[in-house]
């Protein structure tokens, strides 16, 4: 049934003044009460400015009214709590012992909110528990047509990251691979034999015991004089007992033994026809060291030194004698050897009196003599005919004394 518009709407007007009032009676009390902060006013929707459309009056019933009452004292309570929460104090920063921040206790405690990671890689596909109705009755989610494992998957490397333009922190020489490194293969538990370790120290006290009869082996060799060479190392073979006749005797013997030897008597018409026709005796050659008699002792060999100091003596011995061949009378004297270094010593006064002709003159002397010097080294010297024939004659008085040969086993 439809009622006056003009009657709906001074009801709607007269429940909005009580609400109003309500509401301002509110605010009073809490402005009243100590805060910090006054509760902010609640908005309230402005009037509508349309005309009121026909609509049954049970729509505006007071039952419909006092929900929207609640609706709005919940909301001025919520608004009061979150006031409440704004105004309580911070949590205290945390400290570590040497007085600076603990990030992660911050961490630990929310003041430093934790990122979410978005990697798929670290992301876990856990499945949610069926949830159970407090009624008793089970909702189960219906299972997935494709599950996808829980592996890693490796990404192929960008080519921005090998791009030198793009990178310019990476280096070409070093190789890059995505490839993760292979777990090594666990190996399994070996355990000893038994006996292993028994049959060891068996062998070690063989080989020492074998050790001991060699020693013992070489000390009666050594006692009986007998220090050749004796082999008595573990790896020597044994070897077969002689024959009772060797093959080169068995023609000679009926029965194949030397015991036939006894009984029978050889006929050394066999013997000429078996043997001596090959034997050959070549004819004796007597040794050249034989032929011209004892050969002669090899000179001594002699260091550099040593010859220098022979030949030293030898031409002081030279000097003496030409001394004193001089002091005799039978040799010249030779003429003073003036050189520029002892001009003034050898002459003089007479270097003082003209010293431009006497270093003229000396030095005509020096030439001399090199070129003397220079005249008998050339005639000293041998052409190479004679060097030749000099040669060929040493090896002949070298075959003449002995041929030395050097003979190796």
């Amino acid at each position: 049934m439809s009622s006056d518009p003009s009657q709906a709407a001074a009801l709607i007007a007269a429940k909005r003044a009580e609400v109003l009032a309500k509401l301002a009676r509110f605010q009073n009390s809490n402005a009243a009460s100590p805060r910090p902060t006054p509760s902010p006013p609640v908005s309230t929707p402005p009037p509508s400015t349309q005309p009121a459309t026909s609509s049954p009056v049970s729509g505006l019933s007071l039952s419909e009214i006092q929900r929207k009452k609640n609706e709005v004292m919940n909301r001025i309570k919520a608004g009061g709590h979150q006031i409440n929460q704004r105004a309580a104090a911070p949590p205290p920063m945390p400290l570590d012992s040497s007085g600076n921040f603990d990030l992660r206790a911050m961490l630990d405690k929310g003041i430093i909110p934790k990122r979410e990671t978005e990697l798929k890689a670290n992301t876990r596909l856990v499945s949610s528990p069926s949830k159970q109705s407090p009624t008793g009755s089970t909702k189960s989610t219906p299972p997935s047509t494709t599950s996808k494992p829980n592996t890693l998957k490796i990404e192929s490397t960008p080519e921005s990251f090998t791009d030198p333009t793009k990178n310019p922190y990476y280096d070409p020489s070093l190789p890059v691979n995505n490839a993760p490194k292979g777990r090594r293969a666990r190996t399994s538990l070996r355990f000893v034999q038994p006996g292993k370790y028994i049959e060891k120290a068996n062998q070690e006290r063989a080989k020492a015991q074998l050790e001991r009869l060699k020693e013992e082996v070489a000390a009666k060799v050594r006692q009986a004089g007998m220090e050749a060479e004796m082999d008595i190392s573990d790896k020597t073979l044994k070897k077969d007992p002689p024959p009772v006749a060797e093959w080169w005797d068995v023609p000679f013997l009926p029965n194949q033994d030397y015991q036939d030897l006894n009984v029978h008597v050889v006929d050394p018409q066999q013997l000429t026809s078996l043997i001596t026709s090959y034997v050959h005796h070549p004819v004796p050659i007597q040794a050249p060291s034989e032929m011209n008699g004892k050969p002669p002792s090899r000179a001594l060999m002699l260091t550099k030194k040593e010859r220098k100091k022979l030949r030293r003596q030898r031409r002081n011995e030279t000097q003496k004698d030409k001394q004193d061949k001089i002091r005799l009378g039978l040799l010249p004297p030779d003429p003073p050897k003036v050189k520029i270094s002892n001009l003034m010593k050898v002459l003089g006064d007479s270097a003082i009196q003209d010293p431009t002709k006497v270093e003229a003159k000396v030095r005509k002397e020096m030439e001399e003599r090199q070129k003397q010097h220079e005249k008998a080294n050339e005639q000293r010297k041998l052409t190479p005919a004679e060097r030749r024939e000099k040669l060929k004659s040493r090896m002949a008085n070298d075959q003449s004394s002995g041929n030395e040969v050097a003979v190796f086993k």
